[in-house]
């Protein structure tokens, strides 16, 4: 018996079926990282904002873009641009940024799509490529904060760049592989990690095309060639967090990151399984064997794109993989991919093979999906939720700064989130406030749990006497941000300077007025963040405590100061002679001198700097000598 035809499906299913291919996925990442539409900035966001107050000239605007961060990145797109015109157009409107960086990831589920279906030839697989890069959690991080935004915009152009290869494969066109050089040189200017790109097509030549191998191994050069530009422009850390380190730990981290790209990190917090480590070890040996298994078998059956997958995650993987003092589980944003190509290869296997096979595959795909895709959606609801608590405590404190201009705002109540995410990277600057600060009664507590490393201290906490004397002088508003909004405090606070004995202060901040009671000596106007001594200035503050401790002086020595030559000067404690302080060029300096051992234990010091000489600017009836700054007993 002849079995019935099938009908083809029609043109209109067929049509449905499409968009559904295309839209779905796009779909589904919009529902995962909905609340990073919704995001706020938070953290290294407000360095980057803020950078557009100091661009006065078109040279402050190229230094602003082209150079290297202390941590030695060079980002000029990514974080540089970005931020820069979204600071400059939108203020402190996020959604634009946030709409910016939702489209990119669009647009990279869209490539993937194209890619998936272009190298598994499965549909399928094309279709869950996408989802399964989508779902894992360490994407939570980027499609959140949008100083991460460097990751989403390499990943564009790393997919951008192979797809296009893969269409110059395809067609043999050399335009598509002039366009491919184009989109991998540009993406030096996003991210680092395109360094490894040369790496990802010419494995992949070496796999399934080894005609066009040439082809990709010829643009290692391009690699080598950024290498030795960032190596001479971009300085290095040889210590500290970002620096790398070429030894035995790399095999350890390469596993912490094996471990969090299959199953996220604070898995257990999020299901409140503190105590059942076990399930995490369970889902990584499960898929741990799965992957290895699979790929080995598809291999030996000439199938080597789930090796691909492999390499590709450890391809991306590398440039982290030796920085082991910042293990961050969002570095996988891009080596996750790696895991998506293994199970969309597998999704195109099981889509050819026997029932069994693909009911085995689809399970352990949902599995992942399930287990990843509402750790993401909650991870970056918590980042959204974040945000927000800054936002409501910037932008509530900007509308007292308008109302009360003339004001120092005191912040108290603040907790870690608010620490860490606004005042150590100056939210407030970012936006043209000035004259924050965090109550100073909290900064023990708040300096316990982040580290002080590299913390400008002055910045966010006034002095505990300048605290004192402004109050007293109702010069000081204190708010609380306990709750959603600043809430005036400043009674209570008065009442308990009135009560307590006068302090001197640590540090004397020569542009504030605040310390206006402590200059001693020539001083001029305060000129924005700074203020200019004459030919003899100084404060006074507490004493040394321990002979141990060091006079720190920190100001900067302008190009006039240097036209008579050196410019010297002696530095004394209580007219005791602390040492001589020497300055050949123009720029910022800091200068430490011993404290003498009579002023040790008295209830005030006075600092005094003397100069060789001053400069009278023309037209000026000022005898000008240094910028400053401040004085401090640390």
């Amino acid at each position: 018996m002849t079995p019935p035809a099938t009908s083809a499906p029609s043109p209109r299913m067929q049509t449905l079926w499409r968009a559904a291919y295309w839209i779905l996925p796009s779909l589904f990442c919009l529902y995962v990282y909905f609340w990073g539409l919704r995001a706020w900035y938070q953290q290294d966001d407000f360095v980057w904002l803020g950078q557009r107050f100091d661009i006065v000239t078109f040279r402050d605007l190229l230094h602003a873009i082209f150079a290297p961060s202390v941590h030695g990145t060079f980002r000029p797109l990514s974080e540089r641009v970005f931020l820069l015109v979204a600071g400059s157009a939108f203020g402190a409107d996020a959604f634009p940024a946030r709409l910016l960086v939702m489209i990119t990831q669009l647009a990279n589920v869209l490539l993937l799509c194209a890619i998936g279906r272009r190298i598994f030839h499965s549909a399928v697989a094309g279709f869950v490529l996408p989802v399964l890069w989508v779902s894992n959690g360490a994407l939570s991080f980027p499609m959140a904060w949008s100083s991460a935004y460097m990751y989403i915009l390499c990943g564009f152009c790393i997919l951008l760049a192979f797809y296009t290869f893969l269409r110059y494969i395809d067609t043999g066109d050399p335009r598509l592989y002039r366009l491919q050089w184009a989109v991998f040189l540009a993406g030096f200017l996003v991210m680092e990690t395109m360094i490894v790109y040369p790496a990802i097509v010419t494995v992949y030549a070496f796999l399934r095309a080894r005609r066009y191998f040439n082809k990709a191994a010829v643009m290692f050069t391009g690699s080598v060639a950024f290498l030795i530009f960032h190596s001479l422009y971009v300085p290095k850390q040889h210590e500290g967090t970002y620096s790398i380190h070429i030894d035995s730990a790399i095999p350890h981290t390469l596993l912490q990151y094996w471990k969090w790209v299959l199953v996220p990190n604070d898995f257990l917090v999020w299901h409140g399984w503190q105590g059942k480590a076990w399930t995490a070890a369970a889902l990584i040996t499960l898929f741990t064997i799965a992957i290895a298994a699979y790929a080995i078998c598809a291999a030996l059956k000439g199938n080597r794109l789930p090796v691909f997958g492999v390499a590709l995650f450890l391809i991306l993987l590398a440039p982290v993989a030796p920085l082991k003092e910042h293990v961050s589980y969002y570095y996988l944003t891009l080596p996750s991919m790696g895991i998506a190509f293994v199970g969309a290869a597998a999704a195109a296997s099981a889509s050819r093979a026997r029932t069994v096979m693909r009911v085995a595959a689809f399970l352990l795909i949902a599995l992942f999906i399930f287990e990843q895709a509402p750790f993401a959606h909650w991870a970056c609801k918590w980042w959204y939720e974040r945000s927000q608590r800054i936002r409501e405590v910037v932008m509530g404190t900007a509308s007292v700064r308008e109302a009360m201009p003339k004001k120092t705002l005191v912040l108290t109540d603040v907790d870690e989130t608010l620490f860490a995410g606004a005042f150590w990277d100056h939210a407030f600057q970012a936006f043209g406030l000035s004259d924050i600060y965090a109550d100073p009664g909290e900064k023990q507590a708040l300096l316990s749990k982040p580290a002080e490393t590299d913390l400008d201290l002055p910045s966010f906490f006034l002095d505990r006497a300048d605290f004192q004397r402004g109050l007293l002088e109702h010069k000081i508003v204190v708010l609380s941000v306990a709750g959603s909004v600043p809430l005036d405090v400043t009674p209570r606070f008065e009442a308990e300077a009135k009560a307590a004995a006068p302090a001197w202060p640590e540090r004397v901040n020569a542009a504030s007025s605040l310390s206006d009671p402590y200059l001693r000596g020539t001083w001029y106007a305060i000129e924005e963040t700074h203020r200019w001594m004459g030919k003899q200035a100084g404060a006074i503050m507490a004493a040394p405590t321990s002979p141990t401790q060091k006079v720190i002086l920190q100001g900067y020595c302008s190009k006039d100061s240097l036209a008579a030559g050196p410019l010297t000067g002696h530095v004394t404690i209580d007219g005791i002679p602390a040492g001589d302080l020497r300055l050949t060029g123009e720029g910022s300096f800091e200068k430490s001198f011993p404290v003498p051992a009579a002023a040790v234990g008295k209830e005030t010091a006075e600092v005094t700097v003397t100069l060789d000489h001053t400069f009278r600017p023309p037209g000026d009836g000022r005898d000008l000598g240094l910028v400053f700054g401040s004085f401090e007993i640390r």
